[in-house]
C-alpha cells in the first residue's frame, strides 16, 4: 500500500484532534468527578436548606446601616428515604469563589459542581431523637465544604447543622437576594484575636456596627442565633423539629470555624460539647477555658512552617499564636479536655478540598497523609468524643490513639467533675 503525504488542511485537524484528545484527558485528570468518602454509620442521609433574618442584629460586612444579618443554614439528619440525591455545589457563586481561591476558571470545576453527595434532598427525617451538631463553616467556605465529616456524623444518628455567616462565606445571600462574597482577607484580619492583640482599641467599627471584642464574639453570636431558630416551631418543618434534641448540642469547625466553636461555648452553656480544628483562639476564651468538653486537633509548629515552605502562609506571628492559644485553652478547660495532633495533615487536609484536584497536593497545599486516611481519622476522633459527652457512650475510646497518623493524643481531666 502506498501512503501519500497529507495535506496541510488534514495535518492541521488531525493535529487540532489530537491537541483536544491530550486537553480533555488532562482536563478529566486534573478536574476528576470527587469521590467522596462512603458514610461509615448505618443511617441514610437528608438534607434541607434555610434562610432566617435576625433582625436584632445590624450586617457589619455591608455599607448599608439597613441591613440585618441573614444566615443560611443546610440541616443534615438520618433518613431511611431514598430519592434525588444533593448535589455538591448548587450556587454559581460558591463555585466561582471556589474557583478564584485555586486561580483557574471555574468551568474547569464543572465535576465539582455536579459531584453527587450521599444525601438525599427533601427527604423525610428518620422518627427518632437526635442529638445536634453545629458547623460554623471556614472563611471562604460553604456548607458542605466538610462532607466528609457531615455525612459520616449524619449516618451515625446526629442531626448537623452546616452555618452560611455573610462575610466569610464564600458566598452569602442576603435578605434582598444579593449575594455577598467573603470579605477581603486583609481587611478581615484586622478584626481577629491576632491583630487585636496588638491594639489598644478591643472594641472595633465595621461599617459603623461596634464589635466587642472583634469579630469571633459576633460571628459566635451567630451559633447561639441558630439554636435560638430551631428552637422554634415554624423556623423549620415540623416532621424535622420533631426529631432534634435540643437538650444535647455540640459544635465543630476548623479553621474560622474552630476560633468560633469555643467562643459559641464559653457564652452559651447550650452548647454541651465543642471540636476546634487547626485553630487560634481568642484570649478570653483560651485564658478561662470552658466549662464543656473539649477536643483539639492540630498539628505542630514545624509541620505548619513545612506547609508555609511549599504553599506560603502561615506568618511565624499567626503559627505562634495559634499554637499558644490553643495549648493556653487545653490547660486552662474545666471540663475534659482532649488535644489531638496529627502531624501528617495540612489545614485543608480537614476540608474535602485533596479530593477536588490532584492539583491540591502536588501544589503542596495538602500534606503527606492520604486524604481518605485523614478523613477516618478525624471522623473516629470527633465521633467517639461526642457519643461520650452527648449520648454518654463512657465506654467509646477517644480516637485511635495507636492510629499511626495520631502522633500525640493528650488527656486532661476536668478540674471540677
Amino acid at each position: 500500500m502506498q501512503l501519500y503525504p497529507l495535506s496541510w488542511r488534514v495535518a492541521l485537524s488531525f493535529l487540532a484532534v489530537v491537541t483536544i484528545a491530550i486537553l480533555a484527558g488532562a482536563w478529566f485528570v486534573l478536574f476528576p468527578t470527587p469521590q467522596f468518602p462512603a458514610p461509615i454509620g448505618p443511617l441514610g442521609i437528608g438534607t434541607r436548606v434555610y434562610s432566617w433574618i435576625d433582625s436584632s442584629r445590624a450586617e457589619p460586612f455591608t455599607p448599608n446601616a439597613g441591613d440585618h444579618r441573614a444566615i443560611t443554614v443546610q440541616i443534615w439528619f438520618p433518613t431511611a428515604a431514598e430519592g434525588k440525591v444533593q448535589r455538591y455545589i448548587e450556587q454559581p457563586a460558591v463555585l466561582a469563589a471556589v474557583a478564584a481561591r485555586l486561580h483557574i476558571p471555574p468551568f474547569l470545576l464543572g465535576r465539582l459542581q455536579s459531584a453527587p453527595t450521599h444525601a438525599i434532598r427533601n427527604a423525610p427525617p428518620k422518627a427518632g431523637r437526635y442529638p445536634v451538631l453545629i458547623n460554623p463553616t471556614g472563611f471562604s467556605g460553604f456548607h458542605a465544604a466538610n462532607l466528609f465529616w457531615i455525612e459520616a456524623l449524619v449516618s451515625h444518628g446526629y442531626v448537623v447543622v452546616t452555618v452560611d455567616q455573610p462575610g466569610t462565606a464564600a458566598a452569602a445571600t442576603l435578605e434582598d437576594g444579593r449575594v455577598l462574597a467573603s470579605a477581603d482577607k486583609t481587611m478581615f484580619d484586622r478584626y481577629m484575636p491576632l491583630a487585636l492583640s496588638s491594639s489598644r482599641d478591643q472594641t472595633p467599627v465595621m461599617n459603623g456596627v461596634s464589635l466587642p471584642g472583634g469579630i469571633i464574639p459576633f460571628l459566635a453570636a451567630d451559633m447561639s442565633f441558630v439554636l435560638d431558630r430551631l428552637a422554634v416551631p415554624d423556623a423549620i418543618d415540623d416532621e424535622l423539629a420533631a426529631i432534634l434534641d435540643l437538650d444535647r448540642v455540640g459544635i465543630f469547625g476548623m479553621s474560622l470555624g474552630g476560633y468560633i466553636g469555643p467562643e459559641a461555648c464559653r457564652t452559651d452553656r447550650r452548647f454541651k460539647a465543642c471540636v476546634a480544628v487547626d485553630a487560634g483562639k481568642t484570649a478570653t476564651t483560651a485564658d478561662t477555658g470552658l466549662a464543656q468538653p473539649l477536643m483539639i486537633i492540630s498539628r505542630d509548629a514545624d509541620v505548619m512552617r513545612e506547609e508555609r515552605s511549599k504553599a506560603g502562609g502561615w506568618a511565624e506571628e499567626e503559627i505562634e499564636h495559634t499554637i499558644s492559644s490553643q495549648r493556653r485553652l487545653y490547660e486552662n478547660n474545666a471540663g475534659d479536655a482532649y488535644f489531638v495532633t496529627m502531624n501528617g495533615m495540612y489545614h485543608v487536609n480537614w476540608t474535602d478540598a485533596p479530593i477536588w484536584t490532584p492539583l491540591v497536593g502536588w501544589l503542596g497545599l495538602a500534606g503527606p497523609i492520604d486524604p481518605y486516611d485523614g478523613f477516618s481519622v478525624t471522623n473516629t476522633c470527633t465521633l467517639s468524643f461526642f457519643d461520650r459527652y452527648l449520648r454518654g457512650a463512657l465506654s467509646a475510646n477517644i480516637c485511635p490513639e495507636r492510629d499511626p497518623n495520631v502522633t500525640r493524643l493528650e488527656v486532661r481531666q476536668a478540674r471540677h467533675p
